[in-house]
C-alpha cells in the first residue's frame, strides 16, 4: 500500500490532457448523467495509458461493499462480481484501498495474497496486474475505488501513479456533485408531493411570473387545469386594490427585508369574481434559481362572520357584562370595553388568543369536559368560576357561554358573557361569617358550635371515643367590664380567646356562647381524664394578666366538663349538664374545674349568680 494525499484543486492544476480534463469539466456544467461522464474518463484514461483497462467502482451509503462498477473494456461477468463484494484488509487491489483509504499497487495478482480468493476470476478475465487508488470526499469519506488493470504483470512509474491520482480526484468531483443535484431532485420532489397534497391553494413564481400551482390553487382561481395559470403574471390575479401592497411584499422577500409573514388581501378568479385571503409568500430555490412561494388561504366567509360579529359586539360595547366573542377555534375576535374594565387587558393584548375557561391548564379535567359537555348537547353552559385579572388579583365570575351556529348545525362562534360577581361572593362571605362567628373574638358562635358539636359525637361514636364539652366563664370580668368601661372589657376579650384558643389542641374548638361565657369541645379523648391537661392549660391562659392601656388586669376562669357519652347522649344535654358544673367549680373557689357528677348538681343551680 502507498499512501496517499491529494486535492481536486491540485489534480485539475496538474492534469496532463486539457482535451480530456474540459470534456468532463463540460458533461459536469451541462448535468450529465455521473455513468456518462464516468465512462468518458475511462476511456480517456485508457486512451492516456496504452494497453490498461479502467475501472471504477463506488460504494453503498454505509461505506461496506461496493454498490456499483464500470469497466468498459472488461468483461461483463467481471463488473458483475465486483458489485456486492465486501472491503477488508485483504480484498483485492479494490477492496483493500477502499477499507484503508491508501492507494494498492499489486503489480502481479498471481502471487499478490491480497487477491487469493480472485485469483481465478482474474485469471479467467486475462488481468495480471491491478493498481487502485481510492477515491476521497473532501471530508477524507471514501466513496469508491479507481482502478487500472493489465494483461501482464507490471510496475506504475510516477507519471502513472500521478495520473491515476488525478483521475480519481476527477471522479470525486463528478460523484458529489451527482449527489448535490440528487440531493436537490429529491428536496424538489418531497416539495412537490406535500404541495400537490395540501388543502391550501399554492403556487411559486419568479419575478411575479407564475412557475407551478398546486390543484388547490386551479380550483380556487377557477381555473380547469394549470396550464391556464403557468406563465401568467400573478398581478393579473390580484384585485386593483391590493396590487400595491403585494408588489411592495414581493420586493420585500426578493430582497430579503423583514416582513409581516402574512396578510390579508384580496384576489380575482378568472372570471373576474373577488375573493378574500390571507397570503403568506415565502424565498425558496425552485429549479435551481430563486423564487417565491406562495400560500393562500381564502377567509371570505371568516371575513363576513368577524364583521357580523363585530357588528353584533357594538351593541353590547357599553353592557354591564363582559363580553368576549371567538371564532370556531375559541380564538378571540373581539372583546368589549366591559372585559377590559374587569380583567385589566386591553383589546389588543387578547385578540387571537383563547380564554382561560377554555383552556385545561387553569381548571380541572373535569370543568373542560362539563363546559364542552354542555356546549354541545345544548348548545350554552354557565356557572361561576375563578379567574384571574392581569395585575394578578383573583376574581369570581359569573359566565354564560353560547355556541355561534352555521346553517349545517356547527359552532362557527362562541360569545362569552361574564359578570364579575367577587363583591357579592364577599358579601356572602361576609354574611355567613357573621352568621356563624362571633363578631368580637371572630371565634365560632352557638350556631357554628353546635354544628362543630354534632359533628364531634358523630366522629367519637364511629372511633369508640369520649368527647367533652367544657362550659367556661370568667371570673372577676364584670368588675373590669364596670370599672374600665366595655371598650377596655372588649379588648380584654378578645386577648382571652386567642390566648385559650391557643391552648386547645388541633381538631378541638372554642366558641363564644355570648358576653364572657365560652364553650370548648375537646375530641380524642380515651378517657375522660385525657382532657385535664388541656383543662389546666385553659385556666392557666384565662389567669395570665393582659396589658390593656398602661393597666395590667387579670381575671380567672370557671369551668364545667360533661363527658360524652356518659353524661348525655345529645348536645343540649351535655351543655346544661357542664353548665351545671361551672356553677359548682364558682362555688368552690373559682379559677377551677369540675367533672359533672349528677349527684352533686342542686336543683336550683342555673338560678344562682355566677359573679
Amino acid at each position: 500500500m502507498i499512501p496517499n494525499t491529494y486535492s481536486s484543486d491540485k489534480a485539475l492544476a496538474i492534469q496532463p490532457d486539457g482535451q480530456f480534463r474540459n470534456r468532463v469539466l463540460e458533461m459536469l456544467v451541462d448535468g450529465a448523467a455521473l455513468s456518462d461522464i464516468l465512462k468518458v474518463m475511462l476511456q480517456g484514461m485508457e486512451a492516456l495509458l496504452p494497453g490498461a483497462l479502467c475501472t471504477l467502482m463506488l460504494l453503498d451509503a454505509e461505506g461496506k461493499w461496493f454498490a456499483r462498477a464500470l469497466g468498459p473494456s472488461l468483461p461483463d461477468y467481471y463488473t458483475a462480481a465486483m458489485i456486492g463484494l465486501k472491503i477488508g484488509p485483504t480484498a483485492g487491489s479494490c477492496g483493500t484501498a477502499a477499507y484503508t483509504a491508501q492507494r494498492v499497487v499489486v503489480e502481479d495478482i498471481a502471487s499478490h495474497p491480497f487477491w487469493i480468493p480472485y485469483k481465478d476470476l482474474a485469471a479467467r478475465a486475462g488481468l495480471a496486474a491491478c493498481w487502485s487508488e481510492p477515491i476521497l470526499s473532501a471530508s477524507g469519506k471514501v466513496l469508491g475505488t479507481f482502478a487500472v488493470y493489465y494483461r501482464t504483470p507490471r510496475s506504475p512509474d510516477d507519471a502513472d501513479l500521478d495520473l491515476i491520482h488525478q483521475c480519481a480526484a476527477l471522479a470525486c468531483i463528478a460523484i458529489e456533485k451527482d449527489a448535490e443535484a440528487q440531493k436537490l431532485r429529491d428536496s424538489e420532489t418531497r416539495y412537490r408531493t406535500l404541495v400537490e397534497w395540501s388543502p391550501h391553494p399554492v403556487l411559486v413564481h419568479r419575478h411575479g411570473v407564475i412557475l407551478y400551482v398546486n390543484p388547490s390553487a386551479v380550483s380556487i382561481f377557477g381555473a380547469t387545469q394549470a396550464s391556464e395559470l403557468i406563465g401568467t403574471l400573478t398581478r393579473d390575479l390580484i384585485h386593483p386594490d391590493y396590487r400595491e401592497q403585494q408588489a411592495q411584499r414581493m420586493h420585500s422577500i426578493e430582497e430579503q427585508t423583514p416582513i409581516n409573514p402574512t396578510a390579508e388581501s384580496r384576489f380575482l378568479r378568472l372570471d373576474g369574481s373577488a375573493f378574500d385571503v390571507e397570503v403568506q409568500g415565502t424565498a425558496i430555490v425552485y429549479q435551481g434559481q430563486q423564487a417565491i412561494h406562495v400560500v393562500l388561504r381564502d377567509i371570505t366567509e371568516r371575513k363576513l362572520a368577524r364583521e357580523k360579529l363585530q357588528l353584533a359586539a357594538n351593541v353590547f360595547r357599553h353592557a354591564r357584562e363582559g363580553i368576549v366573542i371567538t371564532d370556531a377555534d375559541m380564538r378571540i375576535v373581539d372583546v368589549n370595553t366591559s372585559f377590559s374594565s374587569i380583567t385589566g387587558y386591553g383589546r389588543e393584548e387578547v385578540l387571537g388568543r383563547q380564554p382561560d375557561i377554555f383552556l385545561p391548564g387553569p381548571h380541572s379535567e373535569s370543568y373542560v369536559e362539563a363546559l364542552w359537555q354542555g356546549l354541545r348537547d345544548t348548545g350554552h353552559w354557565n356557572g361561576e368560576i375563578w379567574s384571574q385579572r392581569k395585575n394578578g388579583e383573583a376574581y369570581a365570575e359569573m359566565v354564560t357561554i353560547s355556541a355561534v351556529l352555521d346553517e349545517s348545525g356547527r359552532a362557527k362562534n362562541y360569545v362569552v358573557l361574564f359578570i364579575d360577581i367577587t363583591p357579592m361572593k364577599a358579601y356572602q362571605l361576609e354574611l355567613e361569617n357573621l352568621a356563624h362567628f362571633d363578631a368580637l373574638t371572630q371565634l365560632p358562635n352557638r350556631l357554628l358550635l353546635a354544628d362543630r358539636l354534632r359533628q364531634a359525637m358523630s366522629q367519637s361514636q364511629r372511633r369508640q371515643q369520649a368527647l367533652a364539652v367544657v362550659f367556661l366563664d370568667l371570673d372577676g370580668f364584670k368588675a373590669i367590664n364596670d370599672h374600665y368601661g366595655h371598650a377596655v372589657g372588649d379588648e380584654l376579650l378578645v386577648v382571652l380567646a386567642q390566648r385559650m384558643k391557643g391552648a386547645l389542641r388541633d381538631g378541638d374548638t372554642l366558641a363564644r356562647i355570648g358576653g364572657d361565657e365560652f364553650v370548648a369541645v375537646l375530641v380524642d379523648l380515651d378517657q375522660p381524664e385525657d382532657a385535664e391537661p388541656v383543662l389546666e392549660r385553659l385556666l392557666q391562659a384565662a389567669a395570665e394578666p393582659v396589658q390593656i392601656a398602661n393597666t395590667s388586669l387579670q381575671v380567672s376562669a370557671s369551668m364545667g366538663i360533661a363527658v360524652f357519652p356518659r353524661d348525655g347522649s345529645h348536645a343540649d344535654l351535655l351543655l346544661r349538664r357542664a353548665d351545671q358544673s361551672m356553677y359548682l367549680a364558682k362555688q368552690a373557689g373559682r379559677n377551677r374545674y369540675r367533672f359533672f357528677v349528677e349527684e352533686t348538681v342542686p336543683i336550683q343551680a342555673d338560678l344562682q349568680p355566677r359573679k
